[in-house]
């Protein structure tokens, strides 16, 4: 398995990847797909910020990390969105989604961005450093129940005295 830039020509193949992945997914709106799309367009989106997994010439795994805002926040942030991360479903519970996280963040981080947040369960993503954002200082402007909002500072204390407005979608 090797983890590499998403091209141009993987879309097509994203496209279903993802939207079979959220199909056997703990919660999923069936939109995910479309929000992939969504975001490319958007002028927050890095092409070098998109990871594909890919085995035996078949995509397996997605990442997508996209520039996100945080007003109110300190002098120096720079985070990104981490949205969506999918696994096909046969390839899950082989650490593939964790490969991605790291991929991205290590990616981030050579970027000179310096936080990650997202959405998600935080049993799964605590494994890999997130904590609850709210509790870090942040303030959730997402919609969404306080404990699934979560962060992860890419460098040691990155996110020490934190705080600011996040507002993911």
């Amino acid at each position: 398995m090797k983890i590499r830039q998403a091209q141009e020509r993987d879309h097509a193949a994203i496209y279903e990847l993802v939207r079979a992945a959220f199909a056997t997914a703990k919660v999923s709106d069936g939109t995910e797909q479309d929000f992939v799309r969504a975001l490319r367009r958007r002028d927050t989106y890095r092409p070098e910020l998109e990871l594909a997994a890919e085995e035996n010439g078949q995509l397996i795994g997605h990442i997508l990390l996209t520039e996100l805002p945080v007003p109110g926040g300190p002098e120096g942030l720079r985070g990104l969105m981490v949205a969506p991360l999918c696994v096909r479903l046969e390839d899950r519970n082989r650490g593939l989604g964790g490969q991605l996280l790291q991929a991205g963040g290590h990616r981030a981080a050579e970027l000179g961005y310096n936080a990650l947040f997202l959405v998600g369960d935080p049993d799964y993503y605590g494994r890999y450093g997130f904590q609850n954002a709210v509790s870090l200082g942040f303030v959730n402007a997402s919609g969404v129940p306080d404990q699934f909002l979560l962060a992860r500072g890419l460098f040691p204390d990155a996110l020490r005295g934190a705080g600011g407005m996040l507002e993911l979608h």
